[in-house]
């Protein structure tokens, strides 16, 4: 398990947009764009390499060259597939753009239509094989469930997440689909950042949404945010990327003490305007179990819940 950093953000802004920011922190009904495209990205992956559908012209895709061993005929689901495969390969990003428009080609694929009892034993082998390989990888996989409900869930859009995590912040800095059909341990398309390694680099920490989040309120226009993230805090792009969005300002109180730091930002219009970054002060007497109080510096003393760890 990892330590965990502890997080205060305080958002301040016009009503109607800090009241959208705090809708992000809670989460909300439905799975996020992203999550819709991974799923059915996959979804397309897996009847890629087993014939389902095929590109309309002779291409390699080199990261996993069994996605387009041979071309197909000319049809709108092959045609559908193909515009998809240039997105795939291209390390399209996530955004609520390009999601809409991978859903639309997901539609023209015909996928919705071809359900698990219409396919042929040999096409039910070729993708049980790689869900085997990959089932655990792919957080889009609900524990327990069955390939073939899945498969079905997903034909009849039932099989997504009913609701988004808090501060889910792959809303902010969206993913890309190749690593995404990756897998968060990768292992699978040669060339392509595993999603542990995407996430990462995109949101400064690996499970990039907002764990034990509380809220307190001050005010229609201003509120602080508590929660904790693994290891490290949200990147600053994060937090700028929030700001940007929303037209709000956010400051950021965070601490670590497992690794001995902490940290201060502020952010506003997207630009981050002031940070700093140092090391805890501790009291120099331990308790009778041992452990030492946080001291300083004065300005993380009463800005964090707690000091992680």
């Amino acid at each position: 398990m990892p330590n965990w950093c502890a997080n205060r953000l305080r958002v301040t802004g016009p009503e109607e947009e800090v009241s959208k920011v705090k809708t992000l922190m809670e989460g909300c009904a439905g799975a996020p764009g992203y999550v819709r495209a991974a799923g059915e990205g996959i979804q397309l992956f897996l009847a890629g390499c087993a014939g389902l559908l095929r590109p309309t012209t002779a291409t390699e895709y080199a990261p996993y060259p069994a996605l387009t061993v041979t071309a197909g005929s000319d049809t709108p689901e092959n045609h559908a597939f193909t515009q998809w495969l240039e997105l795939l390969r291209s390390g399209a990003e996530l955004t609520p753009e390009t999601c809409e428009r991978l859903h639309d080609l997901w539609l023209a694929s015909g996928l919705q239509h071809m359900t698990w009892a219409s396919l042929t034993g040999e096409q039910q082998t070729a993708i049980s094989a790689l869900w085997e390989k990959k089932k655990g990888d792919w957080h889009w996989t609900i524990s327990g469930q069955a390939l073939t409900d899945k498969w079905d869930g997903l034909c009849l859009e039932e099989a997504l997440p009913l609701r988004s995590l808090p501060f889910d912040m792959l809303q902010l800095i969206p993913p890309r689909l190749d690593a995404e059909i990756n897998g968060y341990n990768g292992r699978l398309l040669e060339g392509v950042p595993d999603g542990f390694t995407d996430t990462v680099d995109r949101c400064g920490t690996k499970w990039p949404h907002g764990h034990d989040l509380n809220l307190s309120y001050f005010a229609d226009t201003t509120f602080d945010a508590d929660f904790d993230t693994p290891w490290s805090p949200p990147s600053p792009e994060v937090l700028c990327a929030l700001t940007a969005r929303y037209g709000v300002t956010a400051e950021h109180w965070y601490a670590e003490a497992g690794c001995d730091y902490c940290g201060w930002a502020t952010y506003s219009g997207g630009i981050q305007l002031d940070e700093r970054c140092e090391t805890l002060e501790w009291s120099e007497d331990a308790d009778d179990d041992g452990y030492r109080d946080v001291t300083g510096p004065d300005w993380i003393i009463d800005n964090v819940a707690s000091y992680g760890g």
